[in-house]
């Protein structure tokens, strides 16, 4: 489904988006705010983990020391 959205650009902004030909600029315009939505969903996560990085105690030994001692268990 689509949605018509209405947005304010700088001018020079909307100067480059005239370059591009009309049938082009929604999916120019729709490819550009996925990118970014992904970008801040991405740095969203890295701080969460880092606020949980920061609170959690180090815990002793190695992962690969883990992940043979759980694959024995199986």
């Amino acid at each position: 489904m689509s949605h018509r959205v209405n947005f304010i650009l700088d001018d020079e902004t909307w100067e480059g988006l005239q370059e591009i030909p009309r049938g082009e600029r929604s999916r120019l315009v729709n490819h550009a705010v996925c990118h970014e939505l992904k970008t801040f969903k991405r740095r969203k996560a890295v701080r969460k983990m880092d606020q949980l990085r920061s609170t959690m105690k180090p815990v002793e030994g190695a992962s690969e020391s883990w992940i043979r001692q759980d694959r024995d268990h199986h």
